[in-house]
């Protein structure tokens, strides 16, 4: 069975091959590629954006095959050449499947319609990450006017990333509407295809982890974290929420003055006078008095997340929009206790009270309660929550049930969807 993945990014695997730094996003698909691999008879080849046309190239590396094709994924939309591109990489790879990894980007609808030509749409299996058509809606949620039109180093505002969302959402609806076979994990995602288009197949399958955090599952302990600790996984742009965070955090610091906030990534406040989003961040450190309770941690490696994890006293996802964030499946995994905005397909899984706190994303001051619930750690609340949610998070990403429920979705599509003769499968 030949299998060809469309992807957003070079994958870790491939970093050095491209002589590009490790991307820290993306897991799910590098999971899913190293639980494959174990797989007999399975010929997968991927495809990757490169933005420099001077290093497109293709080749094998680790034993897969690549391709590459010119992209930026900051451009509205594609052009007939990404088309004939795909054409062209579709007739030397031969796939019995095109499996393409998210809908956020054009070039998502230019290989189905490359497929489409080549007469094997039907083949092909879109796989829901983020869905911006749906994002773009709440993408400046809490954002003040006067923030929202301010300018970046590069010209742009805060509506034109909200406005880039909105332009790639018509290709995804192109997408989502032309497709056959549609592979997701939650109900959100689910209800929000069915909503463009009901007659896609939607087949279920849930994401694998980076082999890190299996390897560190229920290492997280209470006496071993620090206490008044709260970690949080990404804060580069409005839809992550951080700025609903900073509005709770004088309420958590007022009963607990102990408290520290560190953040994955790089600081969007240090250059605020070029990230309108950073200086809206600011005002809200500054109005509030916190500079000395936020941290943030730079770009780290999944080693450095694992470790940063297990110091926290609890994980907070304060998104205004998600699907399932792989970073709160990292931390149940491990065991932090968790408090999570009720959006999207995040809450999937959890079960309020049992496994952690779900809150509604725009309410800093239950967002404060929640976390001081579980800093006050009454009857062994960490511990409760902690093991609970290692416990699904064990039985729900299960790699090797995880990668066969993948496989026997190829399989159905091969199975119930013929080409229609213009290709031949493995040629």
């Amino acid at each position: 069975m030949k299998i060809l993945w469309l992807c957003n990014i070079i994958l870790p695997d491939f970093s050095q091959e491209f002589a590009v730094k490790k991307s820290p996003y993306g897991g799910w698909m590098t999971g899913m590629l190293h639980e494959l691999e174990k797989e007999e008879g399975l010929d997968l080849s991927l495809c990757f954006p490169i933005r420099d046309k001077s290093r497109l190239k293709e080749g094998v590396c680790n034993k897969h095959h690549y391709y590459t094709f010119l992209c930026d994924l900051e451009d509205e939309g594609y052009d007939w050449k990404m088309v004939e591109d795909f054409e062209a990489i579709l007739e030397k790879s031969g796939p019995d499947v095109v499996h393409i990894w998210g809908t956020e980007y054009p070039h998502s609808a230019a290989m189905i319609l490359a497929c489409k030509k080549r007469g094997m749409l039907g083949r092909v299996a879109v796989n829901i990450q983020g869905l911006v058509s749906v994002c773009q809606k709440h993408y400046l949620s809490g954002i003040p006017e006067e923030y929202r039109k301010l300018k970046d180093k590069n010209g742009k505002t805060l509506e034109d990333g909200r406005d880039l969302f909105k332009k790639h959402g018509k290709y995804e609806i192109e997408s989502l509407k032309a497709v056959k076979h549609v592979i997701g994990r939650t109900d959100w995602d689910r209800a929000c295809v069915e909503a463009v288009n009901p007659r896609a197949q939607y087949h279920f399958c849930n994401e694998i982890l980076r082999d890190i955090f299996y390897q560190h599952a229920g290492r997280w302990e209470y006496e071993g974290c620090q206490k008044y600790r709260i970690f949080v996984s990404q804060a580069s742009y409005p839809v992550k929420g951080f700025h609903y965070l900073l509005q709770a955090l004088p309420m958590i610091v007022q009963k607990f003055p102990d408290t520290q906030v560190y953040v994955a990534g790089a600081n969007v406040m240090a250059e605020k006078e070029g990230n309108p989003y950073g200086a809206y961040l600011w005002r809200l450190v500054e109005q509030f008095g916190l500079s000395r309770y936020v941290n943030f941690l730079d770009r780290l490696d999944e080693e450095e997340m694992a470790r940063q994890y297990r110091l926290a006293n609890v994980f907070v996802s304060p998104s205004v929009i998600e699907n399932s964030p792989n970073s709160l499946s990292e931390a149940r995994m491990i065991g932090v206790p968790t408090v999570v905005s009720y959006v999207g397909g995040a809450y999937c899984g959890m079960e309020f009270n049992k496994d952690g706190f779900l809150y509604p994303y725009h309410e800093p001051a239950l967002l404060a309660y929640y976390v001081c619930k579980i800093f006050e750690n009454k009857e062994g609340l960490c511990d409760k929550f902690s093991k609970c949610s290692v416990e699904k998070e064990l039985r729900q990403k299960c790699a090797k049930a995880i990668a066969d429920c993948n496989i026997q979705i190829y399989e159905e599509i091969i199975n119930i969807s013929p080409l229609d003769g213009r290709q031949q499968p493995g040629i």
